[in-house]
C-alpha cells in the first residue's frame, strides 16, 4: 500500500497544483482535506488554513456523488461556499485505490474566471451585487471624478427576524427576492442596487443632492407600503432607511457606509418605516449605545437588574388575580434606563435570553419569599423572548426553579409573543408543550398586534389571552377598537382561556370591559408597577375596592 502522499506524487506536483486555474482539493483515505489551492480558496471563500486537517463532510464543502467503480469520473458537483451558497459546477473526481475501499481522491472543479467573479460578486438569491461589488463600485465612483456627488441609502428591514421565526426561512427568502425585484425595477437605471447583508440593502445614486435624495427615500418607503404576498398571507414589511451624502459626510467608502448605517438605526429607533439623513451628532449616539451595551452586560453578570410587579385584578370582584413581573435597571452611573430601551438593546446584543432566565429565577425566588411571609400572590407572570423558546433546556430550567423554591407550578405563568406562536419549527412547539406539561400557565401576550393566526392559537396549550393596551384607547360604542376587543374576549371564552386587558387607566375603560365580560384588568387605574416591598404594602393596605358594575 502506498501512503496518501505517495499517491498524489511529489512536492513539486503540489506546488504546480497550487497555481493551476482550476480549484483543486485533495482528500486522504479518511476524507480529510490535505490540500486546498488558491483557486479553491477563491471559489469556496475559505482560507486554506481553516480547512486543512478537517473532514470535507464536517465543513461542509460539497455534495459528492457516491463512489463508482470507475477510478475517474466527470460529474456535476454542488459546491457549498463559506456563506452557505450552493452552486452546481463541473468537476473531475479521481479515486486512487482498490474498488470498494476508502481511498484518497482528488477533486478538480472546472470554473472559468467569469464564473468565479459571478459567485464572488453576486447574491444567488436576489441576483443583486454583494458587498464586495458594492465596495468596488463606490471606490471607482469616488476615484473617477473629484467633482462627483452621490447619495448612499442603507435600507435596514424592520423586524425581519420575526418573519423568519414566524413563517420560516423559505418565506423570508421570498420576501428578500421580491424586495430586490422592486428595488431593481424602480432604481436600477439610475442607481447601483446591492444586497449588502441578510436583512439590508444598499443603494448608491450618483449625481444626487439632498433634494433628490429626499425624493428617493420617500419613494423607497412607498415601495414598502405594498404588502408582500408570502405563504398565503399579505405581509407588511417596513424598512428604515439611512442616507449619507458624498462629499458632505465624508470622502471614504467605509465612513460613508457606516454613517448611512448609523442613520438607519436612528430611523428605526425613532419610528420604524422612516428615513433619516446622517448628521454628526449620530456618532455620539453610537458611542453612547456601545457604553450602554457594555453597562448592560455588567448589570446582568452582576445581578444588578431588579423586578417590579404590576397587579392584575379580577373585574368581577376587584380581588387580586396575580402580578406581572417587569424587569427594571438602575445603573449607578447612567441612572434609570427605560425598559423599552434596554430590552431592545438586549435583543440586538444577544443578552435577552440571559435576562429572561434571570427574570424567571428572581420571580420564583420572590414568590417563595412572599409565601413564607404569608403574603398571598396567586400567580406571577414572566415575559420571555422567542429566543428562550429556541433553547430545548427551558422546560428543565423552569422545573428546577419550581423545585428549588417549592413553588406550585400553577403559581407561575409564562407570557409568549405571537412570534413564538407562529414559529412552525417542531422543536419550538415541543418546548412550549413541555413547559405547559409542568403545570405552568401560558399566556399569549399582545394578541392581535402581530401575525395572529386562530388555527395556531387553537392548537397551542394556552391558558390566558392578553388584550394589548393599544386597544384600550378607544372603547366607545361603535368604535373599531371595541369591536376588536369584543372579538378577542369571545375568542378567549370560546377557547376556555382567561382574558387579561392591559393598559386599563380609566373608569370608562373598566366599565366597558365589564360590559364585555372580560376577566382581568391590569393598568394604572389599579396600580403602577411596584417593587416587592411596595407591592406588599399595597396588598396589605385597606385600599378601596373598585365598585363592580355588571
Amino acid at each position: 500500500m502506498h501512503s496518501d502522499n505517495e499517491v498524489f506524487g511529489s512536492q513539486n506536483m503540489l506546488v504546480a497544483l497550487e497555481h493551476v486555474h482550476d480549484a483543486v482539493v485533495l482528500l486522504d483515505s479518511s476524507q480529510t482535506v490535505i490540500f486546498f489551492n488558491h483557486a479553491a480558496e477563491k471559489l469556496w471563500g475559505y482560507p486554506g488554513v481553516t480547512v486543512f486537517g478537517r473532514r470535507a463532510a464536517e465543513i461542509p464543502l460539497f455534495y459528492t456523488p457516491k463512489q463508482t467503480t470507475a477510478s475517474q469520473q466527470t460529474t456535476q458537483l454542488t459546491v457549498i461556499t463559506a456563506t452557505g451558497e450552493e452552486n452546481a459546477l463541473s468537476a473531475t473526481i479521481s479515486y486512487e485505490g482498490e474498488q470498494g475501499q476508502e481511498v484518497p481522491c482528488m477533486i478538480v472543479v472546472h470554473v472559468d474566471q467569469e464564473k468565479i467573479t459571478q459567485l464572488a460578486n453576486f447574491d444567488h438569491l436576489t441576483g443583486l451585487p454583494k458587498r464586495r461589488a458594492l465596495h468596488q463600485y463606490i471606490d471607482t465612483l469616488i476615484a473617477g471624478d473629484e467633482h462627483a456627488r452621490a447619495a448612499l441609502f442603507f435600507l435596514d428591514l424592520d423586524h425581519f427576524k420575526d418573519v423568519n421565526d414566524a413563517l420560516g426561512y423559505a418565506a423570508g427568502d421570498q420576501v428578500l427576492a421580491e424586495i430586490a425585484r422592486r428595488l431593481s425595477s424602480e432604481f436600477s437605471r439610475q442607481a447601483f442596487v446591492s444586497h449588502a447583508d441578510s436583512d439590508s440593502f444598499v443603494m448608491v445614486m450618483p449625481d444626487c443632492d439632498v433634494t433628490r435624495a429626499t425624493a428617493v427615500a420617500q419613494k423607497i418607503q412607498a415601495l414598502f407600503r405594498i404588502p408582500f404576498n408570502v405563504a398565503d398571507m399579505a405581509l407588511n414589511v417596513t424598512v428604515s432607511t439611512g442616507v449619507s451624502l458624498y462629499p458632505e459626510h465624508g470622502a471614504e467608502r467605509d465612513m460613508l457606509l457606516k454613517q448611512a448605517n448609523h442613520a438607519s438605526h436612528q430611523a428605526k429607533a425613532a419610528a420604524s418605516g422612516g428615513y433619516l439623513f446622517f448628521h454628526s451628532e449620530m456618532n455620539q449616539v453610537d458611542q453612547e449605545r456601545l457604553k450602554l451595551a457594555a453597562a448592560l452586560k455588567l448589570a446582568i453578570a452582576g445581578n444588578h437588574l431588579h423586578l417590579h410587579y404590576q397587579p392584575q385584578v379580577w373585574l368581577k370582584n376587584g380581588e387580586l388575580y396575580g402580578v406581572e413581573a417587569l424587569a427594571r435597571w438602575t445603573d449607578p452611573v447612567l441612572g434609570d434606563i427605560p425598559p423599552g430601551k434596554f430590552i431592545a438593546l438586549a435583543e440586538e446584543t444577544g443578552e435577552i435570553e440571559a435576562i429572561g432566565r434571570w427574570t424567571l429565577h428572581e420571580a420564583c425566588r420572590q414568590m417563595a419569599e412572599w409565601r413564607n411571609n404569608k403574603i398571598m400572590v396567586p400567580v406571577v407572570s414572566v415575559n420571555l423572548s422567542p429566543i428562550n423558546f429556541y433553547n430545548s433546556s427551558l422546560p428543565q430550567y423552569i422545573g428546577y426553579l419550581l423545585r428549588q423554591f417549592r413553588i406550585p407550578p400553577e403559581c407561575l405563568t409564562i407570557e409568549i409573543t405571537e412570534g413564538v406562536m407562529m414559529d412552525k419549527r417542531p422543536e419550538t412547539m415541543e418546548v412550549i408543550c413541555a413547559v405547559r406539561e409542568l403545570g405552568v400557565g401560558l399566556s399569549m401576550d399582545d394578541f392581535g398586534t402581530g401575525f395572529s393566526c386562530l388555527s395556531r392559537l387553537a392548537h397551542l396549550p394556552m391558558t390566558e389571552l392578553k388584550i394589548d393596551q393599544s386597544f384600550m384607547r378607544d372603547l366607545n360604542d361603535g368604535s373599531k377598537m371595541k369591536a376588536i376587543a369584543t372579538t378577542v374576549v369571545k375568542i378567549g371564552q370560546s377557547l376556555q382561556q382567561t382574558v387579561v386587558a392591559e393598559g386599563v387607566e380609566t373608569e370608562q375603560q373598566r366599565s366597558q370591559l365589564c360590559e364585555l365580560q372580560c376577566d382581568i384588568a391590569q393598568g394604572y387605574l389599579y396600580s403602577r408597577p411596584l417593587n416587592a416591598s411596595a407591592l406588599a404594602v399595597w396588598l396589605m393596605s385597606s385600599r378601596p375596592r373598585v365598585e363592580v358594575v355588571l
